[in-house]
């Protein structure tokens, strides 16, 4: 009965978006089939996601906003949410000023490589690009016919909220699987010992309330350009510490985490040029957790990891989050025509990254030296399949994405797709999920 009242809502309020000009999306009910059983397992295999686009353009504004629900109703009942862009945009003769939310498109090979340092990542799937944009002030301004500039600033941060974990009864849970856990217990004496969880929440202020300062600038010709960028703002992602200590009767360790925001600078070069339809992109990049732009945008000093809480030693077990540079060097070569889209892709870890994915609070790197291949081809106007395959040459890891979509009428269409994960070594990023490997059908509703 409370299902089926659901329902009725669920159209009523769909009937209502349909009256309302500027309003598309979708509603789509899902489902995930196991092809393994991996070792952190959960009930949410059925959810419901609401997804919907507002937009409002006017000769030198527009008005745009992007929001997506997903409820889980079996197993502990729950909702992901995410808004990946809203904002308000006014047009001048040679510039843009956009204000809220907005994707920075300063580095054009990172969504496809899931990265998630410039933008947030939605993190409704696992191998989901859907990326979260920056909230503040976007200004652009195209200085001479060749140079285009960019500056993005701001007071307020929010971070990635997807996937969400809660600890209960001491223990760190989650709707999803694709996220790590810290290990449920610890060896002392030789013997296993329960590790029991608590956390200690920031404040909002703490969390929202910091600032970003970027700027971007790009020369371009007919065919192509070539630009850099630097970025000085909070991670999209917040770390987590912990602080141990062992119970009064010796039977648990009792961990407390501390997340807390960490500012990091990142900056980049990269160069674009049309061949015929052929696009291709070069695309240098760093990302480094360590920087420090002055007492304006305080960042932890690395010269003081433990003041700062950064480095955690206990009898117990040490806790030491990682905060190494990174830079990537990456390549893309891609074709966008009607019937299909085709993409060539590498991208090859240029820093010296050598830490393991078992380390307390902390993961390693996603890639290392990896081809990338993606094709979604159009074969009616009812039928669309999607193959995406990644390969790192130096862990071996295979990551394969395959989707089709069919389009039964105006209003439904119906999706099946499938994400496989094969990474043979313990130390790759890939291997906490290569039991994760999942069939997943939708129907879905169009509006």
């Amino acid at each position: 009965m409370f299902y089926r009242k659901i329902n009725i809502l669920a159209v009523l309020f769909l009937a209502s978006f349909q009256s309302m000009a500027g309003f598309e999306g979708g509603l789509s009910y899902e489902k995930l089939l196991r092809l393994n059983s991996p070792q952190n397992k959960t009930d949410a295999v059925d959810w419901v996601t609401l997804s919907s686009i507002y937009k409002d353009k006017a000769r030198d504004t527009e008005v745009y906003g992007e929001a997506n629900l997903r409820y889980f109703f079996n197993g502990p009942e729950s909702l992901n949410y995410s808004l990946p862009e809203l904002y308000y945009s006014s047009d001048t003769d040679d510039s843009t000023w956009t204000f809220g939310r907005k994707v920075v498109n300063w580095s054009l090979n990172e969504k496809y490589w899931l990265v998630g340092n410039l933008n947030g990542r939605q993190g409704f799937t696992l191998l989901s690009s859907k990326q979260e944009g920056l909230t503040g002030l976007h200004y652009t301004k195209s200085a001479t016919d060749n140079i285009d500039l960019g500056i993005f600033f701001s007071y307020f941060h929010i971070p990635v909220l997807n996937p969400g974990i809660s600890i209960e009864d001491g223990k760190v849970n989650s709707n999803s699987e694709w996220i790590r856990r810290p290990p449920e217990s610890t060896i002392i004496l030789g013997t296993a010992v329960p590790i029991e969880y608590r956390i200690n929440m920031p404040s909002i202020g703490d969390v929202v309330l910091k600032k970003s300062l970027g700027i971007n600038a790009a020369y371009k010709w007919k065919s192509g350009a070539i630009s850099s960028y630097a970025i000085y703002k909070p991670e999209n992602n917040l770390r987590t510490n912990a602080e141990a200590s062992l119970s009064t009767d010796g039977s648990k360790v009792i961990a407390v985490a501390n997340p807390i925001v960490n500012h990091h600078l990142m900056y980049g070069i990269q160069g674009k040029q049309y061949f015929g339809d052929v696009l291709g992109v070069v695309s240098f990049d760093v990302n480094d957790p360590n920087a420090n732009l002055g007492d304006d945008f305080e960042v932890l000093n690395p010269l003081q990891l433990e003041d700062d809480d950064r480095i955690f030693e206990s009898e117990y077990f040490t806790i030491k989050p990682n905060y190494d540079r990174e830079s990537y060097l990456s390549v893309s070569a891609s074709v966008d025509r009607t019937n299909y889209i085709l993409s060539l892709n590498y991208i090859h870890l240029m820093s010296d990254n050598t830490r393991g994915s078992d380390d307390f609070f902390s993961e390693t790197v996603k890639w290392k030296s990896t081809v990338g291949l993606m094709g979604r081809v159009m074969w009616t106007e009812s039928l669309f399949t999607l193959i995406d395959y990644r390969y790192d040459l130096k862990r071996e890891d295979q990551i394969i994405r395959i989707e089709g979509d069919y389009i039964i009428s105006n209003s439904f269409s119906l999706r099946v797709g499938a994400e496989l994960i094969k990474s043979p070594e313990n130390s790759s990023y890939w291997s906490a999920y290569r039991a994760n490997d999942t069939v997943y059908t939708s129907i879905n509703y169009l509006f």
